[in-house]
């Protein structure tokens, strides 16, 4: 691997780590589209799994809530999972160059959204029919693209939930569409020794951004903070969706 790529493979997780201390999501987003500014989709995708699912288990199991969310995800947490194989199996383009180009309008479309001030508002009693249907839908981008952006996230800030509930929901359906797409890239036969050491590695830089964003975040309003980070965002998804042209 070149200096160039381990510098960019840092960089990316440090910046990723920050948004998901600061705000709890955005790093399979973030840390894929700076990556693909120095490495193949396949490549990133192989990379981002194991600092990804370090930090979603994390996630996932801090705060008091665990078992009642998973009984409130369930559903959604398995429809994911069988429309990535299903997607996956169908198409088989997850790392594919045109893959890469629709992960960065799947970044551009959830940035523009993030933008506006409004926000849609799902109720508790919807959720039964919702839950799986949104799961279905957005495993279906992710077994094609290898991001499960939309509309997964505006969904989940729909819903009935404060901040901490949010955090730690998003950490536990993250933890099981991370594990979905990793056995998924297993079968495609992406990963090999560089890309395993490197998702290793790759822990530690994300870390230190976690770190960072937990700081920032007790000084900065929450807002403040998406914002940047979604114009960050909107500004590596245009870049990545020039190869539909």
């Amino acid at each position: 691997m070149m200096p160039l790529q381990i510098v960019v493979i840092a960089g990316a997780f440090i910046v990723a780590g920050i948004a998901k201390g600061a705000i709890g999501m955005g790093m399979p987003p973030i840390a894929i589209g700076l990556l693909s500014f120095a490495l193949p989709l396949e490549s990133a995708l192989a990379i981002m799994v194991v600092p990804t699912m370090f930090t979603n288990i994390w996630q996932a199991i801090y705060g008091g809530g665990f078992r009642p969310l998973m009984r409130r995800f369930a559903a959604m947490a398995v429809a994911a999972m069988v429309a990535i194989a299903i997607a996956a199996a169908a198409f088989g383009q997850l790392g594919s160059p045109r893959a890469a180009a629709w992960v960065g309008v799947i970044l551009v479309l959830y940035s523009l959204l993030a933008m506006t001030p409004w926000r849609p508002h799902v109720p508790r009693r919807a959720e039964w029919w919702a839950n799986p249907l949104v799961g279905a839908a957005s495993g279906l981008v992710a077994g094609v693209t290898g991001v499960a952006a939309v509309p997964f996230l505006p969904y989940m800030q729909s819903l009935e939930m404060d901040r901490h509930e949010l955090v730690q929901a998003l950490g536990i359906m993250f933890l099981f569409i991370i594990g979905m797409l990793a056995a998924v890239l297993a079968w495609q036969g992406a990963y090999h020794v560089t890309n395993l050491a490197s998702s290793i590695a790759a822990i530690a830089p994300t870390m230190v951004g976690v770190w960072l964003g937990q700081h920032a975040r007790r000084r900065l309003s929450a807002e403040t903070f998406r914002k940047a980070f979604v114009f960050g965002m909107f500004a590596v998804g245009l870049h990545m969706a020039r190869g539909l042209l």
